[in-house]
């Protein structure tokens, strides 16, 4: 029998937040954080960073991938953010992790929130 590690839904629709299949997939839910405040920037940023240590097994490059996401998270608690660094780090961020689609959203969170706010 060949194996199968798809969603099969009949007869209706599935509404999910999060949704995995394969052998060793995960899925894990990334609330959008309202653009609008340094505050949500930050929330999100918290988030993506406890996405990263909780993923970083699978990560290529793990203790660089989590040094850049804390520096984007010092600078997102100064006062005034350069938000060109922020940005350009949640690129990098973004790179070294762009197998993991949780990580991805994460991060497209907290770069629209970013953007929002500057």
């Amino acid at each position: 029998m060949e194996k199968n590690y798809g969603i099969r839904v009949s007869g209706g629709s599935v509404t999910a937040g999060a949704m995995a299949a394969g052998e060793g997939a995960t899925a894990t839910n990334v609330s959008a954080v309202s653009a609008g405040s340094l505050a949500d920037a930050r929330a999100g940023m918290s988030q993506l960073l406890e996405l990263l240590h909780a993923q970083s097994e699978r990560l290529e490059r793990p203790d660089d991938t989590i040094a850049m996401a804390e520096l984007a998270e010092h600078e997102l608690a100064k006062d005034e953010p350069d938000k060109n660094s922020v940005l350009r780090l949640l690129e990098l961020i973004a790179s070294g992790a762009k197998s993991i689609a949780t990580i991805g959203g994460a991060v497209t969170v907290v770069q629209q929130a970013v953007a929002a706010i500057f």
